[in-house]
């Protein structure tokens, strides 16, 4: 046997790409959010309806930029003043939440990509520290979120950029690429949305997770993969969830 023969191959330098409200979870990030911010006494029930309102919307008729800038900005001038140390308190608490609500298919593509030794990073208008809260929980390489600016190790109010959404990602995306040494032709992202084309059409390999009408006809025009899931995996595993967090 040569020495060559004898060495292990090396996992190729690749990188994979979730979004994850609708791709990796069944609802939206920042309603779990709001819901853990009101049990810690942060949002007020007025805001939470508020918060129900616009994530309704925005699971019937996907994501809108105005929709999203709006729930951020209110929902980031109500945590304004928070220590960072509580926010990151507070993203392990609102993680634990959306845990069941994860797509058990999409979970098993994420974990098949850590598997292959490949870099997994999920990207999200969802603030910074909640995605990288959801990151670790998952084993990922990293989570990419909108930046908040922390100032004495106190939350501002204030975002350090614009919403992590539409061409955002896929600038984010291009960046963390080209510092790591990555080809965008070997590496892949997945979506649910048309507001993504941009971090989609940004890799070599793009996937559309429960496709909004736009992403679906591009989809197939372009003969990227279409990845169906059902709702009903979703009810399993919360049942699985359960069933677990019974004494025995």
């Amino acid at each position: 046997m040569t020495e060559d023969a004898a060495t292990p191959a090396k996992a190729l330098p690749v990188a994979a790409f979730f979004d994850v409200d609708k791709t990796l979870v069944n609802g939206a990030s920042l309603l779990f959010l709001a819901r853990a911010a009101r049990s810690l006494g942060i949002v007020s029930w007025r805001d939470l309806v508020r918060f129900g309102v616009k994530s309704a919307s925005f699971r019937r008729h996907g994501e809108r930029l105005s929709v999203l800038d709006e729930v951020r900005d209110r929902g980031m001038q109500l945590l304004a003043g928070q220590r960072a140390d509580r926010l990151h308190a507070l993203a392990e608490q609102v993680v634990s939440t959306m845990q069941p609500r994860i797509w058990p298919e999409t979970k098993a593509l994420l974990q098949a990509h850590l598997d292959a030794g490949h870099e997994v990073h999920l990207i999200s208008a969802t603030p910074d520290f909640l995605a990288e809260e959801l990151a670790r929980s998952l084993g990922a390489t990293g989570g990419i979120g909108s930046g908040l600016e922390i100032e004495d190790g106190v939350f501002t109010g204030r975002f350090t950029s614009g919403t992590m959404h539409g061409p955002e990602k896929a600038r984010a995306a291009e960046t963390l690429m080209a510092a790591h040494g990555l080809d965008p032709a070997d590496c892949y992202a997945y979506s649910d949305s048309s507001n993504d084309l941009p971090l989609l059409s940004a890799v070599g390999t793009a996937v559309a997770v429960n496709p909004d009408r736009g992403l679906a006809k591009h989809a197939s025009e372009a003969g990227w993969r279409v990845l169906h899931l059902d709702p009903a995996s979703i009810r399993a595993e919360r049942k699985r969830v359960k069933a677990a967090a019974r004494p025995h």
